[in-house]
């Protein structure tokens, strides 16, 4: 969704996460509190491992990992099992501006990041006034 004033926009994108190689998502189903939690499970990557350069790790032990990869989803973005909706988006507000400043229109527009909950919402000023507001909202795909 999105809405255009005199000089300003809002744009309201939906952002669907897909799991990395190695993980699945799954939504719990239960009608019991806190239903709809984003379960996230290692799957087995040995068969393709040899082929497509990836390390498997649902059967790697820890010294067997890449050293840059010790970090993985399950420790970065989950509470125990689980997606945890506040660390994606804090995620989220350090990935973007980030990538941003990569990006050949970064010199015209300043990109902050706005304090966020659930979603991530940033800011965009740009240097001929034009304001754009962009608020994240996340989900996945069964």
């Amino acid at each position: 969704a999105w809405s255009v004033q005199e000089n300003s926009t809002a744009y309201h994108p939906l952002v669907i996460l897909r799991p990395p190689p190695g993980h699945s998502f799954s939504v719990d189903s239960t009608k019991l509190p806190p239903a709809g939690r984003v379960r996230v499970a290692l799957e087995c990557l040995c068969s393709g491992e040899q082929l497509l350069g990836q390390m498997c790790f649902l059967h790697a032990s820890g010294d067997q990992l890449p050293r840059d990869q010790h970090c993985y989803l399950l420790d970065t973005l989950c509470t125990g099992s689980y997606l945890d909706v506040d660390k994606v988006a804090h995620w989220l507000q350090m990935l973007v501006p980030s990538a941003w400043l990569l990006l050949p229109h970064s010199l015209h527009c300043q990109l902050t990041a706005l304090p966020c909950g659930k979603s991530c919402s940033f800011q965009l000023t740009c240097t001929s006034g034009l304001q754009i507001s962009l608020e994240m909202a996340l989900a996945v795909q069964q």
